[in-house]
């Protein structure tokens, strides 16, 4: 499937939550999404297609907070989660996958516990697989093991393939000494790195057909610095050189975007706790 931009002349169709948007027709854009209306990333092809359907949400950072760093509403996310589920069901996905940043921070470890298992709640009650990358907050908060021990094995990324595609998870929440975040490591987020690039490499040259590839934070270099792997550089370049990789889904910067780079689309989803309808389709 093609994900094109918006400064191309295209006649599809894009899912924004529950509305179908004409490309050319900007006044029918949720309001909350109208300041990234040229970076909504989902092109829908119409139901004569019986490709694999996917839901992708990120960043819902559910705690009991009502609201931290002056943007995000944390408390409400588990609804937000809740009416993603509902859509993606009502819209026939097979998977979701969730690109990190899922819970936040509470006073105390037993509250994180809780948050998490109200997740898994509305996980196990639905009919859909789920994938869900680890982000920086996940991490600092629960250990791997805690953290999938609550949410269940299943939901672990694995490679995944479906027809002539294969999905990629990247896990970036490594230091730059190559030590994976823990809740007793230091909680610094701008040291992140794509640990072991020669496993990167050796993934995509076993690999056939088209990549899509699924992480945390950024390699986008639209994407302030900040947001971005340290070593950014270097797996852009081998993504490129592998000439498999389609397009790349993102978290972590909250604003969400959507770029072109030496044929990959880079498309970063918008924080859940920061929009409203923040949950989206792909069709493979």
């Amino acid at each position: 499937m093609c994900v094109i931009s918006f400064f191309q002349i295209i006649f599809s169709k894009i899912i924004v939550s529950e509305t179908l948007i004409e490309t050319e027709n900007i006044k029918d854009v949720p309001y909350s999404f109208q300041h990234i209306y040229n970076f909504i990333p989902i092109i829908y092809r119409g139901k004569e297609y019986k490709q694999m359907k996917i839901g992708l949400f990120t960043d819902s950072h559910f705690s009991s907070h009502d609201m931290t760093c002056g943007t995000r509403y944390n408390n409400k996310s588990l609804n937000k989660i809740k009416e993603a589920i509902h859509y993606f069901e009502e819209s026939g996905c097979e998977r979701v996958i969730c690109l990190g940043d899922l819970i936040d921070y509470e006073d105390d470890h037993e509250t994180v516990i809780h948050n998490l298992k109200s997740i898994a709640e509305l996980f196990l009650a639905s009919t859909l697989k789920y994938t869900v990358l680890m982000g920086n907050h996940d991490c600092f908060c629960l250990s791997q093991d805690e953290f999938y021990g609550v949410l269940g094995e299943t939901t672990k990324p694995v490679t995944l393939v479906e027809g002539n595609k294969t999905l990629f998870f990247i896990d970036a929440c490594y230091y730059f000494n190559g030590e994976h975040y823990a809740p007793e490591k230091s909680h610094d987020w701008m040291d992140t790195n794509c640990s072991d690039l020669s496993i990167l490499n050796r993934r995509l040259n076993t690999t056939q057909g088209t990549v899509l590839v699924f992480m945390h934070q950024n390699i986008d270099p639209d994407i302030p610095e900040s947001c971005r792997l340290n070593n950014d550089q270097a797996v852009r370049q081998l993504l490129e050189e592998s000439g498999k990789v389609k397009t790349v889904f993102q978290g972590h910067y909250h604003p969400g975007n959507e770029n072109m780079v030496n044929g990959i689309k880079y498309i970063t989803i918008p924080a859940m706790c920061e929009h409203e309808k923040a949950f989206f389709i792909y069709q493979l």
